[in-house]
């Protein structure tokens, strides 16, 4: 192997029950679906939600417990460049989105320009309705925008807020628009059995442009911290899309750094 590939391994999900989510667990056929459309890449892995850990000759598939419990395991390369990154990130897991219990019959748009999830074990629905109707009300129109139950396995939940948004919605909301939402969930957090009630909240934001994206992720435990965060957020990204990109380029992923008050490249 190339030295500056490592190999690497572990177990992203089972289906066994989950008590963060009362005891909700995934069937052994999803895993596979799972397993076959990472290995395809129709669906990409992240650490700590954004790109940092590289990685390379990436297989997934279901292996069985001698309990019985079926495992989605992954086997890849990561570049040893990535392993300060290891030392400072979560353990990598797998999550899935599936709509809040409103729209469970609903049919689903793909191509939503904003779309809002938050981990279902710190965030109840009535919590993304609240934020919903706060978006509504700053005029994103109904039908570009979802909401969304974020499911994450392996490991205990982290309370974990994901956006979605096109850069041209971003730029045409009022100000403060996006962070009234985000302040919706911030206030509506409720920290589930097991939880860690100090637990520090992961804000993950992605805003698309093109075929271009750029992730900022702010971690805080201090609400006005993530405020901070959303009050620059649009100078920040503006300012990415605005230089040309190399083609060889990595997804940037910006990292809020509460000493600086900046937005600083991962």
């Amino acid at each position: 192997m190339d030295a500056e590939w490592r190999k690497a391994g572990g177990i992203l999900m089972t289906d066994a029950p989950i008590r963060a989510y009362g005891g909700l667990s995934i069937p052994r056929d999803a895993l596979e679906d799972f397993a076959r459309r990472v290995t395809a890449g129709e669906v990409s892995l992240h650490a700590h939600h954004d790109n940092r850990v590289r990685m390379r000759n990436l297989r997934v598939d279901v292996v069985d417990r001698e309990d019985g419990v079926s495992m989605l395991r992954f086997v890849t390369d990561r570049h040893k460049g990535d392993d300060q990154w290891l030392w400072a990130i979560h353990p990598l897991s797998a999550s899935l989105k599936k709509p809040i219990a409103r729209d469970a019959q609903r049919v689903h748009r793909d191509d939503a320009a904003l779309s809002l999830s938050a981990d279902h074990a710190w965030f109840a629905d009535a919590v993304l309705i609240e934020a919903e109707q706060r978006l509504l009300a700053s005029g994103v129109e109904a039908d570009r925008l979802r909401m969304q139950r974020a499911l994450q396995f392996a490991f205990d939940p982290e309370p974990w807020i994901l956006v979605d948004i096109a850069l041209p919605l971003l730029t045409s909301l009022r100000a403060g628009a996006l962070w009234d939402a985000i302040d919706a969930l911030f206030a509506g957090r409720t920290t589930p059995a097991h939880g860690d009630a100090g637990a520090e909240t992961v804000v993950n934001v992605i805003v698309t442009h093109g075929d271009r994206a750029a992730t900022a992720v702010v971690v805080a435990a201090d609400e006005a911290v993530a405020q901070r965060a959303f009050g620059s957020l649009e100078e920040a990204v503006a300012s990415f899309f605005g230089r040309p990109l190399a083609s060889s380029a990595p997804e940037p992923v910006m990292l809020w750094d509460e000493d600086s008050s900046a937005w600083l490249r991962a």
